[in-house]
This record gives structure tokens, C-alpha cells and sequence, in this order.
């Protein structure tokens, strides 16, 4: 069941940090953007397209900032440029989304880099240029009021299903059950086997050599030893 939409600065509040137990969290935010700490995320494919991600910072009553992914933009062919983007909606805007996480150990930022561009979304950095109240994580956009203008394409919704990794495991699970049926026919085969060889063994044994020899006489009584001469 869906959790109902939360504000932003309940939901992660300053201070804190995004957790398994707020990360995708529906939240809702009303503020006004500051275009001037507006940038552009490198690198982000979308259906195999590089692109960037529009992300803006936005100003709440409370004070606070709530750094918000605004879409996804197609990169132009020359790497070093910077597409146009539409502008985020001026005056009080509300906006919704899911709550993401910081990139984590973003590091320095490249030298070489267009102005306006970066190659990880941080959240305190960018957030940084409109005020010290900086919420954790940073909202992806589901819906704006007023509606953006046309131009940047919604991010989808993260795969958090088992996905094929449930029926994966259990067919694993199933070739490792058949693995130890197999060794346990096999090891009684094998012991079966030994049986029956020491059982042939054990039948092929000699005896003492009365019983082994053909032309002893068995007969109840009978002297093995020869006559003696009567004259003596």
C-alpha cells in the first residue's frame, strides 16, 4: 500500500540523512526555484540517450531548500556544449516527487567543465547557493503546479521489484537440490556396488583343502593311512 505524500522537511529533515526507510518516499514541496543555482548533471542516459538531468534548487516559506530534479534533457552532439533548457516555472510553484539520495563522495568538481555543468548530483553543493537549510536529499519530479513548460522528459519511476531475480534464485535453489539428490544416488550406487564385489569375493574364497580337493575321500570311517604288512 502507498504510502500518503508527506512534506519534505518532515519526511528527511536538515540534518539527517536518506535511508531504505524514506528513499522513494512520495513528497510534496512549495517554494519558489532559484534559476540562478540552476545545473546540469552529466552523463545520464535515458533509453540509451546521453542526457543530462535538470536539477534546481527551491526555496520553501519555512526557509528551507529542497533541491529539485527537474527532468531529463538530450545532450547535443558536441560534448563540451550545454542544450537549452525551459526555465522552471517563476512565482510559488508546488511540486511532488520521490525522495532520492545524494551522490555519495561526489568529490571535486572537474576543472574542465562547461559552466552550469556537473558530474554528480550533490545535494549540499548545489542546494549550498540558496540557503544554509539544505534538506538531505533532493526531490525527483512527479508533477509541478504550475505544470513546467514542454521540453524535459519526466525521469521514470525506479525498478524496486524482485524483478528476474526471485525466479533467478529459485532456479538456483532448484539445480542445487537436484545436485545433492544426484550424490546421494550415486554414493548408495557405489555402496551397492562394493556389496556385491565383496559378496562375489567372499563366494569365491578357498576353504581348508579336504573339502577343496576332488579326490579326497570324504566317506564316514574311512583310514587315510596305508595297510600294514599282516607278517609283522
Amino acid at each position: 500500500m502507498a504510502l500518503p505524500m508527506e512534506d519534505a522537511a518532515q519526511a528527511m529533515p536538515p540534518g539527517t540523512e536518506v535511508t531504505d526507510a524514506n528513499q522513494w518516499r512520495m513528497i510534496t514541496a512549495t517554494g519558489t526555484y532559484v534559476s540562478a543555482g540552476q545545473v546540469l548533471v552529466r552523463k545520464k542516459p535515458l533509453n540509451n540517450t546521453n542526457g543530462f538531468w535538470v536539477v534546481t534548487p527551491l526555496v520553501t516559506s519555512a526557509g528551507d531548500v529542497v533541491v529539485v530534479n527537474r527532468g531529463w534533457v538530450r545532450a547535443d552532439s558536441d560534448a563540451k556544449s550545454t542544450p537549452t533548457v525551459p526555465p522552471p516555472p517563476t512565482g510559488t510553484v508546488t511540486v511532488e516527487g520521490r525522495i532520492e539520495a545524494s551522490a555519495a563522495n561526489p568529490g571535486p568538481r572537474p576543472a574542465d567543465l562547461p559552466v552550469g555543468q556537473v558530474s554528480s548530483l550533490d545535494v549540499a553543493t548545489i542546494g549550498a547557493v540558496a540557503g544554509v537549510s539544505v534538506l538531505p536529499g533532493y526531490l525527483e519530479l512527479t508533477n509541478s503546479q504550475p505544470p513546467q513548460a514542454p521540453g524535459l522528459t519526466t525521469i521514470p519511476a525506479p525498478e524496486i521489484s524482485e524483478g528476474p531475480h526471485l525466479s533467478y534464485s529459485m532456479q538456483w535453489i532448484a539445480f542445487a537440490v537436484m545436485f545433492g539428490i544426484g550424490v546421494v544416488l550415486l554414493a548408495r550406487r557405489e555402496l551397492q556396488v562394493r556389496r556385491r564385489e565383496a559378496e562375489i569375493a567372499q563366494d569365491d574364497a578357498p576353504g581348508d583343502g579336504a573339502q577343496d580337493d576332488p579326490n579326497a575321500d570324504t566317506r564316514p570311517g574311512q583310514s587315510t593311512e596305508l595297510p600294514q604288512d599282516s607278517r609283522y
